[in-house]
């Protein structure tokens, strides 16, 4: 899953705008490992109870698609696919691409994120991604993103429905220029003892043209 992400970002113009081929190669992955999707969403599901165990197995398969990914560029003069870095997305500076968040970092059950930088750009769209575990069946967390623009604001809502990878997007009309990227992660009914991992948290903005803007507010 993460080299076929990984695919993903690197043709970002192709997947964004083609939503079956981007599932298909997320299904072929599945398909190769002879699982289903509802086996890893039952996997994720564990290891939600298991955070200890699942920080570990991430770290060594970060650890080793690192490896693997220096050693293709030192083979192919430094031409092998990057990670958050190709020519038709730009990847917004965030605070942390990786953390954990407990009772105690969640004021008024509310992790809130930006993009450190001052956009300045027009048109386009501004994704934000991460995978997340560790959600209680009983809480749907809601994601609010807020792309401020040098005549309004923008604003998208969405649910949070399971573990895994999530995915949002705002999409801004040609000639509308954008200020800044900011939004929020709410837990209602997170309890005392919840613990969210997050990781490969992304902000990232794409040159494609919409004719029509999201609604204001």
């Amino acid at each position: 899953m993460y080299i076929a992400e990984a695919e993903i970002n690197a043709n970002y113009s192709v997947f964004s705008s083609d939503s079956a081929r981007k599932q298909e190669l997320l299904n072929s992955v599945l398909k190769k490992h002879k699982i289903t999707e509802a086996a890893l969403d039952t996997s994720l599901a564990w290891y939600s109870g298991q955070l200890e165990t699942y920080l570990k197995i991430n770290e060594n398969v970060s650890k080793h698609y690192t490896e693997t990914l220096n050693k293709l560029n030192s083979q192919q003069g430094g031409m092998a696919i990057r990670p958050n870095s190709n020519g038709n997305n730009l990847f917004l500076p965030v605070k942390e691409e990786r953390f954990l968040l407990r009772p105690y970092d969640l004021a008024n059950n509310t992790y809130t994120f930006k993009a450190d930088t001052t956009l300045n750009r027009y048109g386009g769209a501004y994704e934000l991604k991460f995978n997340i575990l560790g959600i209680p069946a009983s809480v749907k967390p809601v994601v609010a993103l807020y792309l401020r623009c040098a005549d309004t604001t923008l604003v998208k809502f969405d649910t949070i429905r399971r573990n895994g990878l999530f995915e949002s997007s705002i999409d801004v009309v040609k000639g509308k220029q954008s200020k800044s990227l900011s939004g929020s992660i709410s837990f209602p009914q997170a309890g005392s003892e919840t613990t969210i991992f997050i990781h490969d948290f992304t902000l990232s903005h794409s040159n494609r043209a919409l004719s029509v803007a999201q609604p204001t507010k």
